[in-house]
């Protein structure tokens, strides 16, 4: 039979609050927050107090003010917090006031010193490697409440609409904008696009080494001219509108390239320097030319026959110095940032936002953007001590979020303090010992 005893030593079971505590430590722009919005005369939590609290919430997966009350009395988590714990009324209180203030800069200031000190994996070809900067909207789904700015999305459920921008492979994460459900996507694209850019140019990064990628959502000239200012690449998907895709294919059919991957399908790579974005006076210069793909079917792959070919037709603007079928492929690579929108959404727990107010709740979806590339840092720092010999194969990967949860995050240790030093100790069976030493060094 087991017993269950209490014991007076004390255990943790999030050991990798540690590493959240030593990367925001090091943050020079946490200690802005202080600034930004006074304590009350009686309060004993300054801002960044607050702040730092939030981000070990949604560091440790979860996104809700009642979870701060398992932490209070967490030894690690107020090394996280940078000072004791505050209570979930005060922490909801606290960021309600701090809401009201204009809090966007000091997010974006944390963020870009993050992005400064990581190495973001490029992508190219022909030796020139850009940085992917994927921009995308996303669907946070609610549909049991009556929160502040909750409506119909386009995915014809209640929720908010926010934009995400993503930086690199791996997906760290650049800025978020919180939106009503109802919002297109194009609404305000260009201001949070010159934010990302912005952000990307305080963290070190030449605007020349961007490749901005976007869906057709944001085929607009207002947004292209934009791209074009600053001189970044880009690979914007057309949106067809009222265009005959037919014509469009026959247009450019006599000078693509042509292959065919299996009988009765061929597909079409060609180029149209003569256009331009919708709304681009004749006389303004565009940078870029129009890249086609074309697939035209008579036959299914079973072999069947068809009376009508069939033709799917893509179209793209950019100013990449690539082949099309480059393009075409780097453009394909843009669906990985719905991964990096489900590692938020599942993983951390940030489908559901805490508050009824949508600024408090802007505010908490900024913290995120912290939160979530601390994880992104501690896993990616994980991923050369536990891939195989193969470089290639190791600039290939990276860690969800969750397995940074799970393995680094969420590990059992025994809190020991002793002369005058704190030391955390690990089980002898701990499997990731080796590796939590060598991530502790790196933060």
């Amino acid at each position: 039979m087991i017993k269950f005893t209490r014991s007076s030593e004390e255990i943790n079971s999030n050991g990798g609050f540690s590493f959240i505590h030593r990367l925001l430590d090091a943050n020079p722009f946490m200690t802005q927050w202080d600034s930004l919005c006074s304590p009350r005369y009686n309060s004993p939590f300054c801002t960044s107090v607050i702040v730092r609290s939030m981000i070990g919430i949604l560091a440790a997966g979860e996104c809700d003010y009642a979870s701060v009350e398992k932490f209070r009395n967490d030894f690690l988590f107020r090394l996280v917090a940078g000072g004791n714990v505050p209570s979930q009324e005060t922490l909801r209180q606290r960021l309600g006031l701090l809401s009201k203030r204009d809090w966007q800069d000091v997010v974006d200031a944390c963020v870009a010193w993050q992005l400064s000190h990581t190495k973001l994996t490029r992508v190219g070809h022909d030796g020139l490697f850009l940085i992917p900067v994927d921009i995308d909207v996303s669907v946070l789904e609610d549909t049991a409440s009556r929160k502040e700015g909750i409506s119909r999305t386009y995915h014809n459920v209640d929720g908010y609409a926010p934009i995400f921008c993503y930086a690199g492979s791996e997906g760290y994460m650049v800025a978020n904008e919180l939106r009503p459900g109802r919002q297109h996507s194009a609404k305000g694209a260009v201001e949070f696009l010159k934010r990302c850019i912005r952000i990307l140019l305080k963290a070190g990064y030449e605007a020349e080494e961007l490749l901005v990628r976007v869906d057709s959502g944001h085929d607009a000239s207002d947004f292209i001219k934009a791209l074009e200012e600053p001189g970044v690449h880009y690979l914007v998907k057309r949106n067809p509108r009222a265009e005959d895709l037919r014509q469009l294919l026959d247009s450019i059919r006599n000078d693509a390239e042509t292959r065919t991957p299996r009988p009765g399908k061929k597909v079409f790579h060609g180029t149209r320097a003569d256009r331009k974005p919708a709304e681009f006076a004749e006389d303004a210069h565009f940078g870029g030319f129009m890249v086609v793909e074309g697939v035209e079917r008579t036959s299914l792959a079973n072999g069947q026959g068809l009376l009508i070919p069939e033709i799917e037709v893509d179209s793209w603007w950019t100013n990449l110095p690539f082949s099309v079928g480059q393009c075409v492929a780097l453009y394909h690579d843009h669906g990985t940032s719905e991964q990096f929108h489900s590692e938020l959404k599942s993983d951390m727990g940030v489908e559901l936002l805490p508050s009824g107010t949508f600024a408090v709740n802007s505010l908490v979806l900024g913290l995120a953007a912290i939160a979530f590339n601390c994880l992104r840092f501690i896993g990616q720092k994980a991923l050369p001590h536990q891939m195989p010999s193969s470089p290639s194969r190791a600039l290939s990967l990276r860690h969800r979020l969750r397995i940074v949860l799970l393995d680094f995050i969420k590990v059992g240790c025994k809190v020991v303090k002793h002369a005058g030093q704190t030391l955390l100790k690990f089980g002898r069976n701990c499997h990731c010992f080796t590796i939590l030493k060598e991530i502790y060094a790196n933060c």
